[in-house]
């Protein structure tokens, strides 16, 4: 898993321009704000990436790739102005270590059935192998 800090890819008297992804197909955008210690995720999707950036606060990022056997478990700290992707089949879950505000951007959409069947959630990263 790579973390990249998003610079600003323009500045002038006016302010400046934020490019967080080029050349993407995105269906969803969504804002996430988790407080303090709370964690999220804890799953994988089988079809769908998805690109955390870290607008305020801090996260602790934890990770595997499902579908390397040997894999290990990372971990990551992001934190304001960084991001992260999450291709197919790589577990996620994100632990709040402050309040955090995200934006979250996914190839699929997550309306209706097609989010549910797309996301294998699970409990125990450390003991779960692939069925």
């Amino acid at each position: 898993m790579n973390k990249t800090k998003i610079e600003a890819a323009f500045v002038d008297e006016r302010g400046s321009i934020w490019d967080f992804l080029t050349d993407k197909e995105v269906h969803h955008v969504g804002f996430l704000i988790s407080k303090k210690n709370s964690i999220r995720g804890k799953h994988y999707h089988k079809e769908q990436e998805q690109y955390t950036l870290v607008l305020n606060g801090k996260m602790k990022i934890i990770t595997k790739n499902i579908q390397n056997k040997d894999s290990k478990v990372e971990e990551t700290i992001l934190e304001k102005m960084e991001m992260v992707k999450f291709p197919p089949f790589y577990y996620h879950a994100l632990e709040s270590l402050e309040d955090s505000e995200c934006l979250v951007l996914t190839s699929k959409g997550r309306a209706g059935q097609d989010y549910e069947e797309d996301t294998i959630r699970v409990n125990d990263i450390e003991n779960y192998e692939v069925l």
